[in-house]
């Protein structure tokens, strides 16, 4: 029987989101790729001995709901709710292709979430405070604007170049 792991389907559609960066957010999943998403939403939701009560179209119409429902608890430190990230805004499907729009995210906070770390490892890594982190993640700032050792560490805490946060 398959097991219910968000944290896979999370990391399969995370892993299309910079493709669709490069064409506004918008990614064309084509029916090969779109038979790979099925699948997988398949192995990891609808029970092998249930699997006979549902026809294509029922199975394309849940995991679009799954796909625009993909989302992660974003949690600042302890005790803290945290936020809501959505990862999708809206799915579309023609019979043959699968249209995915995907929310705006900082590359910032993209990155932070790739790696699965929270705003407090981030800041205890750089030796700045979580409000710094979160004021880095919010998606008009500027770091070019920013003091570049301040942008140096951020880059070495999340394991990248800093250019990668200027694109």
């Amino acid at each position: 029987m398959a097991g219910f792991d968000k944290d896979a389907f999370w990391l399969k559609i995370l892993s299309l989101y910079h493709e669709a960066k490069e064409n506004n957010y918008v990614l064309k999943l084509d029916e090969e790729r779109v038979r790979e998403l099925k699948s997988l939403y398949i192995d990891l939701y609808i029970p092998m001995e249930e699997l006979g009560h549902y026809d294509d179209e029922k199975i394309m119409k849940k995991l679009m709901t799954a796909v625009v429902s993909v989302y992660k608890v974003d949690k600042d430190t302890m005790g803290n709710a945290g936020e809501i990230v959505q990862l999708v805004n809206t799915v579309n499907y023609d019979g043959r292709n699968m249209y995915i729009r995907f929310a705006k995210i900082s590359p910032v906070k993209m990155r932070r979430l790739e790696l699965g770390r929270t705003r407090q490892q981030v800041a205890e890594r750089m030796g700045y405070s979580v409000a710094a982190v979160r004021n880095c993640e919010v998606s008009f700032c500027d770091l070019s604007r920013q003091p570049e050792t301040l942008v140096r560490k951020l880059a070495k805490a999340l394991e990248c170049e800093p250019e990668v946060f200027m694109q």
